[in-house]
């Protein structure tokens, strides 16, 4: 138990307060005598300051003084014998000391210092000693948890039945609380509060090392109390510390465990597992049942690529990309009832058993997610992104081609339809067959017959005419439109058409001739994006 001014007052007859009675739950943490009248500069705090006030007994008022500074240097209260050289205690100085809540204590005479001091110390040192001995004895409690090999859950029960206080770890790291509580209002809140409204209401405790924060625990103190004792602040970070080690662990046994996870999704992505009975097996493994088909679906970050690429330094740009992997994962695994992953440099690959019938329902389940996946890392990150979504494979040999279809509606969709979409491939229809079209050798032939010119000319000349015929097809035409996306004149925009027609050597007014220019810009970027999947992922 910690030694506070009111103890003083219980334990020796005679004490009175004389002023500042608002500070008597202040702790003590040793007894020394006023020898001279600058003492507060040697104050470390928590010094219950004793005097006969001699120094003073010329100017009683220079004890209002002392008592501010003494206050300001972090002492617990000044004890005077008053009658001894100071009659009275000057008004002015009970006010200063109500003012700080500063209490001043009344001395009898008749006690010696040794008196006070001796029965004092003495109090503090054994209650020093018997926090020291109950701390050992939690620090074993939960040493022997980390020695058996107990999780998280047996670290929290230990410390809510040392604290006897409702008690909950709210695990960051794999999202999870675990909450040991007597009270269904302290478990509701949990439950249901956000992290800001938790940590504002209960007692909390940050477990982290450096800058990573593991989580937090958080403690509810009590109805009739409102601060926890020194030696529940001890358990409470001998508990942190064990916590840490668990976690650590964890995460590492995870990362293990993940890896080998990985590979195993990741041979089913690439064809490498021939048969069903090899992927039972493999599933089986990590308590997996893949039985009821599967549907692949990928969430690709745009523009990560280029960003990567552009940058000297790309300090800070993995973490973001990491961030918004465990943004999207926590989404996708509170949404479906089995969903299995692996991530690749820039995009996370879902495997989803359908949970919903006939499948053209669950395909609007998967389309109604998707938009919120995209919705949530728009507002919680830098970045947005594309998903794409393979068909659904009853067996599991067969989610390769689920796999390869959900990559071609990744990027077929961003040429069509530009970032920030969801695209399914079986409604991609005609695109599905000029995407094919665009990696062989004529569409190449076909595009150049057209556009080769105009690019040559404007890298010879610096000029924007490709950028303005790509902006033109996607504004369908629309000149007017065009011209106030690239914030030029009307009469500029006609002239840059113009100029178009003379170079590439066609009749912009033709409708066949605007279907060929369209129909070369859709294989073009078409093939530019797989260029750059293939530079990147290769």
């Amino acid at each position: 138990m910690d030694m506070k001014v009111k103890n003083l007052m219980e334990q020796f007859e005679g004490f009175k307060v004389l002023a500042g009675e608002g500070g008597l739950e202040r702790k003590v943490s040793t007894v020394t005598v006023m020898d001279a009248p600058d003492i507060y500069n040697w104050m470390k705090g928590g010094e219950f300051l004793i005097t006969t006030a001699y120094i003073m007994r010329h100017n009683p008022l220079e004890l209002k003084d002392l008592v501010i500074k003494l206050n300001k240097n972090g002492a617990s209260a000044l004890g005077i014998k008053i009658g001894r050289f100071i009659e009275e205690l000057p008004l002015e100085v009970k006010e200063t000391g109500d003012r700080l809540n500063f209490p001043i204590i009344y001395i009898p005479t008749d006690f010696a210092f040794s008196d006070v001091i001796n029965p004092v110390l003495s109090k503090i040192v054994n209650a020093q000693a018997k926090k020291l001995m109950m701390s050992e004895k939690v620090h074993k409690s939960f040493t022997q948890i980390v020695i058996e090999g107990k999780g998280t859950g047996d670290i929290v029960d230990t410390l809510y039945r040392i604290l006897n206080r409702n008690v909950t770890f709210m695990d960051l790291v794999f999202n999870k609380n675990y909450i040991k509580s007597k009270s269904n209002e302290f478990e509701e809140d949990i439950k249901k509060l956000g992290l800001i409204d938790i940590l504002d209401k209960y007692y909390n405790y940050v477990v982290q090392i450096g800058g990573s924060i593991y989580g937090y625990i958080i403690v509810e103190e009590g109805k009739n109390e409102n601060t926890l004792s020194d030696l529940d602040k001890i358990t409470i970070e001998h508990a942190s510390t064990v916590l840490k080690l668990n976690i650590q662990k964890e995460i590492s046994n995870h990362q293990i465990e993940q890896k080998y996870r990985d590979e195993f999704i990741q041979d089913l992505l690439v064809n490498n597992i021939r048969t069903v009975e090899e992927a039972n097996n493999r599933a089986a493994l990590y308590g997996w049942k893949m039985d009821k088909g599967l549907i692949c679906l990928i969430v690709d970050i745009d523009n990560y690529k280029e960003r990567f690429l552009s940058l000297e330094k790309t300090d800070g740009l993995e973490e973001q990309r990491d961030n918004v992997f465990r943004l999207i994962t926590r989404k996708m695994k509170k949404s479906f009832y089995k969903c299995f992953y692996t991530n690749y440099s820039d995009s996370i690959v879902f495997l989803i058993e359908p949970d919903v019938e006939p499948m053209e329902d669950f395909f609007k389940k998967l389309e109604r997610i998707s938009r919120e996946v995209r919705q949530f890392v728009k507002e919680n990150s830098q970045f947005t992104v594309t998903i794409g979504i393979g068909s659904y494979k009853e067996s599991i040999i067969d989610i390769y081609i689920s796999f390869i279809e959900a990559q071609k509606a990744v990027r077929i969709g961003r040429t069509i339809y530009d970032e920030d979409n969801t695209h399914i491939y079986s409604n991609l229809g005609i695109y599905r067959m000029l995407y094919d079209i665009s990696l062989e050798g004529e569409a190449n032939s076909f595009c150049s017959q057209y556009l080769e010119s105009l690019m040559e000319y404007d890298k010879q000349n610096n000029g924007e005419y490709m950028g303005t015929l790509e902006r033109l097809v996607k504004n369908d035409w629309n000149l007017k439109k065009t011209a106030e996306d690239l914030f030029i004149h009307y009469n500029t925009m006609k002239y840059r058409i113009n100029k178009i027609s003379q170079i590439v050597k066609i009749d912009l007014n033709s409708r066949e001739d605007k279907f060929k220019i369209e129909l070369c810009l859709k294989l073009m970027n078409m093939s530019k994006q797989y260029s750059l999947y293939m530079k990147t992922n290769i």
